[in-house]
């Protein structure tokens, strides 16, 4: 029988590790490796028996809260293969130099980093005589994926961090719909906000075509939507992006089975227009897509949900979304994992499913 262990990430947001043990068939793995983020980093409880008794670590994506804890693996034994999609291998060079920054002395490079080939989406890879892997496109980010496992006759789903309507990217079902197990992204769950509101609230907010505004976004998916999103909504304005985010946009190129067909030629006019730039010190109007606010205008917060007016950008499945999942996903047991405890509360008292866990 499969077991799973919390390390982290059930009430709370961030810090998304958890194991899955089969002592019969001796499989131990380790899915995600992230840390709460914050100052300092909350790591997950891995020690040296944990460490070096995994057969393999699967990745569902690059943020920090999914991967950050990679360098403690590294520090207490994991010499092993860590997987995930060939568009997150193709970004580990730049994190593994940020994580060498914080970490210098961690043994990075005893990891064995893999990546499942494209081809092999939606097929089932056998990594060794008892487990057997499937995975498909989550839709969070460039390179997110869910897994499907399969240990001899057991199965378990983890979703990963996941959107279902993401504009730019595809999200895959799974041919599997029932589970011994599912791990399901809960991050949004406590609340709704149906993705053509919220677009429209956000535009809303950014009312005023004379003023600069700034919306505050890392590098994610969730930058990358809204970008695509309000560059067609809003075809007076002026858009001002990162390096950075520009470069991880011309990234998508690179991985378009990831995409979505029908939005390749609006994607790509996009990132030929003029009224795409990077952002400078000189004062203009328009809309700042950017970490930091190059100099003083109004601030947009697109991560805080107040009210169904709130000019909130989900990234991971609202109550609604939530609801489509566990539609198709058929587990005998549910974990919800990614959410604060007291959204928590909410999300399952509007559940009714006996197996759902905590």
């Amino acid at each position: 029988m499969m077991n799973l262990t919390t390390l982290g990430g059930v009430k709370e947001y961030g810090r998304n590790c958890f194991l899955l043990t089969n002592q019969t068939t001796n499989t131990r793995i380790m899915l995600d490796c992230g840390v709460r983020n914050g100052t300092p980093e909350v790591y997950p409880p891995i020690t040296e028996e944990i460490a070096q008794s995994l057969q393999a670590v699967f990745i569902s994506h690059v943020h920090n809260d999914h991967i950050g804890a990679l360098p403690l693996l590294a520090e207490k034994g994991f010499h092993g293969e860590v997987w995930m999609s060939e568009a997150s291998l193709a970004q580990f060079p730049h994190i593994i130099s940020l994580s060498q920054q914080k970490n210098p002395d961690a043994p990075l490079t005893n990891l064995q980093f893999r990546a499942f080939p494209k081809q092999t989406r939606g097929m089932e890879v056998s990594l060794t005589k008892n487990l057997h892997v499937t995975w498909g496109y989550s839709g969070h980010m460039l390179g997110s994926i869910w897994y499907s496992f399969r240990v001899n006759e057991e199965t378990f789903f983890y979703s990963g961090d996941m959107a279902l309507d993401a504009p730019l990217l595809v999200t895959d079902r799974p041919a599997l719909r029932f589970y011994d197990h599912a791990l399901i992204d809960s991050g949004h769950a406590a609340h709704t906000m149906p993705y053509k509101k919220s677009i429209r609230n956000i535009m809303d907010a950014l009312s005023d075509p004379l003023k600069p505004y700034h919306v505050p976004v890392n590098l994610s998916g969730k930058a990358c939507d809204l970008l695509f999103s309000l560059y067609h909504a809003l075809p007076d304005q002026m858009f001002f992006i990162d390096l950075t985010l520009n470069e991880h946009l011309r990234a998508y190129l690179q991985h378009s089975d990831q995409m979505r067909k029908e939005r390749m030629h609006e994607f790509t006019d996009m990132l030929q227009s003029d009224r795409l730039q990077l952002a400078t010190e000189t004062k203009q109007p328009g809309i700042y897509l950017t970490k930091q606010a190059p100099f003083e205008m109004t601030n947009i917060q697109t991560g805080i949900y107040l009210d169904q007016s709130s000019p909130f950008y989900k990234s991971h499945p609202d109550r609604d979304d939530l609801s489509r999942i566990l539609s198709y996903i058929k587990a005998t047991q549910v974990t919800f994992f990614h959410s604060k405890e007291q959204d928590l509360a909410i999300i399952l008292k509007n559940q009714t499913n006996g197996g759902i866990m905590l």
